[in-house]
């Protein structure tokens, strides 16, 4: 009897994980949270920075058990915010730099994903998936730059400023990296999880700020995205 009952187990396990390595094409939507790391966009060794919106769209195409081809165009809202003292933003408006800004980013990007625990032949299926990788592309900031225009009274109580704004952009290319986490609905028609994001723009000022106050030289937008993917079958 436990003969028997052991070879259904082992006949039972060995057919649902033949059954896997299904995982298709997929059509990915997401929304969440987001940062930029810029010249003048916040204290952020203390945590004073804003937090706004990004969203995006996902291409993944499966290559095989451990690899997809992903392609990414999404958007982010991008704010300088308010949290500098007034000596600090007469210093960086002396440096002729913009000392707030406020806009929108648009980025599109390519990258190879890499699996770590995908669904295998013989294998018993995870429940949480891990995935992560690093690609290149091409994003788009588009602003309303604020600056000031201070007088040159030697007494610095006494200084006066004109304040203006302008539009402002600016393309480059950045180097994007994603760690991922998700779990198949019932069916595997679906799938839903969160993703982690950097996205590195060393060849591009996106807050328009060349003006170092920052630790690390690049400017970079960071986002945490939660999605849900459709599967569109393998083709």
């Amino acid at each position: 009897m436990r003969k028997c009952l052991f070879l259904i187990l082992v006949v039972s396990i060995c057919n649902f994980g033949f059954a896997q390595d299904d995982r298709e094409n997929r059509l990915g939507f997401g929304i969440g949270p987001s940062k930029m790391y810029g010249d003048n966009t916040g204290i952020h060794s203390d945590f004073r920075f804003m937090v706004l919106p990004a969203a995006s769209v996902d291409f993944s195409k499966k290559i095989n058990t451990l690899f997809d081809v992903k392609a990414t165009l999404g958007w982010q809202m991008i704010n300088s915010g308010d949290f500098y003292s007034e000596r600090l933003k007469e210093r960086i408006s002396r440096a002729d730099q913009p000392l707030g800004f406020n806009g929108n980013a648009f980025f599109l990007d390519v990258m190879p994903i890499v699996h770590f625990n995908p669904n295998q032949s013989g294998y018993l299926p995870s429940l949480i998936k891990v995935y992560t990788g690093l690609g290149l592309g091409l994003v788009h900031s588009a602003r309303t730059e604020t600056q000031r225009e201070y007088t040159n009274f030697e007494v610095p109580e006494l200084n006066t400023f004109d304040e203006y704004s302008y539009s402002a952009s600016s393309t480059g290319l950045y180097f994007p990296w994603r760690v991922g986490i998700f779990k198949e609905l019932e069916g595997r028609s679906a799938e839903i999880g969160l993703e982690a994001t950097i996205m590195i723009s060393p060849f591009v000022e996106l807050d328009g700020n060349s003006k170092q106050q920052k630790r690390l030289g690049p400017d970079a937008l960071m986002q945490f995205q939660f999605f849900y993917r459709i599967n569109l079958g393998d083709w």
